[in-house]
């Protein structure tokens, strides 16, 4: 989807939502009240404010024969001219609202309804415009606007999808593809019944565009559920008081419920937030609570693993349970006390079958040693799978960062650190099987040590195995690493277990261990 810059502001999927508060007659005819309003929106969280430039004169014609009436709605009863009179914004105010709005930064923003507006509004300098809905069949003053090659934001109340279509191929006509759409209901107040806001989702899919919302519902409902529907831009009436008398205000969100607004807007932009699967790092604390294959009754060295002495149950440090069947009838290499967590570690006999992280069946014979282990250099095909392991609890739990990492970031850093020459990141294989990575981090002859052990490859000693294999590389393959380290926190006995094996010097520190080996 195309995205637009908005002054400093990019629009469009992935993006912050634009919030914009329409001052429309609000100002109910005084300038330090309009002057007000701005700061009242910024202060509500408004990210722009909006105002409407015409005169009676622009808008109609002062004739009150029964053409010119309103006979239906909030302003039954009334003479167009007599209202576009009670309504216009005076534009010798608006230089000064354009300052005003700069000093407490907050994006300025106009409507114009005629050529008059626009050449006005370009003597202003506003960076860009907004098209209301009455006049998306105005093709003239939709090129004209166009022809000025800056953003537009268009609503399209009342439009058919034809009248839609059109208007958007006159404003590309011109070259300006600068372009966002507001679905839109053109009543005041307008019925939830009759908001259709699944038409937010066509007309994205439509014209691939950002598309948002310019609502004159009441509440805020309407418009949290539009960004959840991907609306990228909130349009929304806006005043101080629903009490000063304009024909604007019985339909306008006064300050505290505007500022409500933008807060369910935020919310439902991180509730929605982005695709993911897994952990996330609030279920973090909880991910243990799921099952696992657990010791229920002693068993001896020797003795057979059966339903009776091993069986899936609550919490999660143990086998996964659907290596269940494969370790039923399997032997206990050593003796295994009531409430011990399985793991391979535990287990002698037959082969035992082993999924990888691709979902190919592989079978690792769990009598021969460890052997059969090699280093391969990463490449852009690890990158899921290095973000699958990444991810897993356990590994957040004994990282220095413990925060669940989003797929952009991660995808963002596994490129960097595939381009870099100072970084060595290596997968472990053992049978052509992935069970673990290693990434070396090389300053000053140092290299830092980062290793993990897949989720279902634990407690066979290839923490040991991918050590050794590291030192190996290091000194006869990687030129200029004259010392290996690693740094493990206090809670990660694993790990600590494997370097002491290796021979790595220990050093204590308060937060976390240190441990070198000269080469």
């Amino acid at each position: 989807m195309r995205k637009i810059r908005l002054n400093n502001r990019t629009i469009g999927d992935g993006e912050p939502v634009y919030i914009i508060a329409e001052m429309s007659a609000n100002h109910a005819g005084s300038l330090e009240r309009a002057k007000e309003l701005i700061h009242a929106a910024k202060e509500a969280g408004a990210d722009c404010v909006k105002i409407q430039t015409y005169t009676p004169d622009t808008m109609t014609i002062d004739c009150d024969n029964s053409y010119f009436h309103i006979e239906k709605g909030t302003w039954e009863g009334e003479n167009l001219y007599s209202l576009y009179q009670k309504a216009y914004t005076p534009w010798e105010w608006q230089v000064k609202l354009r300052d005003e709005a700069a000093s407490v930064g907050i994006d300025f923003l106009s409507t114009p309804f005629d050529k008059t507006s626009v050449d006005f509004l370009e003597e202003l300098g506003l960076s860009f415009y907004k098209i209301a809905s009455f006049e998306l069949v105005d093709i003239p003053l939709l090129e004209y606007i166009a022809s000025k090659n800056k953003p537009i934001i268009m609503s399209t109340g009342m439009g058919t999808f034809a009248e839609i279509q059109e208007a958007v191929e006159t404003i590309y006509k011109t070259g300006n593809y600068q372009l966002a759409m507001m679905k839109c209901s053109s009543a005041y107040p307008a019925k939830a019944k009759e908001m259709n806001l699944s038409t937010i989702r066509h007309m994205k899919q439509s014209f691939g565009i950002p598309v948002g919302l310019s609502d004159h519902s009441m509440g805020a409902f309407s418009a949290a559920t539009a960004v959840a529907l991907g609306a990228n831009i909130i349009e929304k009436h806006f005043c101080i008081s629903r009490k000063i008398p304009n024909p604007d205000s019985v339909f306008s969100m006064e300050p505290q419920e505007f500022r409500e607004m933008v807060h369910q807007v935020r919310e439902v932009e991180k509730a929605l937030g982005t695709v993911s699967y897994g952990v996330s790092k609030q279920e973090e604390s909880n991910a243990n609570f799921r099952r696992s294959l657990f010791v229920v009754q002693d068993i001896k060295a020797g003795e057979m693993l059966t339903p009776e002495n091993i069986r899936s149950i609550r919490p999660a440090y143990g086998l996964k349970p659907k290596y269940y069947k494969e370790v039923i009838g399997k032997k206990a290499l050593h003796s295994l006390k009531r409430g011990t967590p399985l793991t391979f570690g535990d287990i002698a006999g037959d082969d035992i079958k082993e999924i990888d992280i691709a979902g190919n069946n592989q079978e690792i014979n769990m009598k021969e040693p460890l052997s059969e282990l090699y280093l391969q250099e990463a490449g852009e095909r690890d990158c899921g799978m290095l973000f699958v392991w990444a991810n897993d609890p356990v590994v957040r739990c004994n990282a220095f960062q413990t925060a669940h990492i989003p797929f952009e970031t991660h995808q963002e850093w596994f490129r960097k650190v595939l381009e870099d020459n100072t970084i060595r990141q290596y997968i472990l294989y053992h049978r052509q099987i992935p069970v673990g990575q290693i990434r070396l981090n090389i300053e000053k002859g140092v290299g830092k040590i980062d290793y993990s052990i897949a989720p279902d490859m634990r407690g066979r000693g290839f923490g040991s195995n991918v050590l050794e294999l590291i030192k190996e590389k290091a000194e006869n393959e990687i030129t200029g690493v004259t010392k290996l380290m690693g740094q493990v926190k206090h809670q990660n006995t694993a790990s600590i277990k494997a370097f002491e094996r290796c021979g790595y010097t220990r050093t204590e520190n308060e937060d976390y261990i240190t441990f070198t080996l000269d080469l």
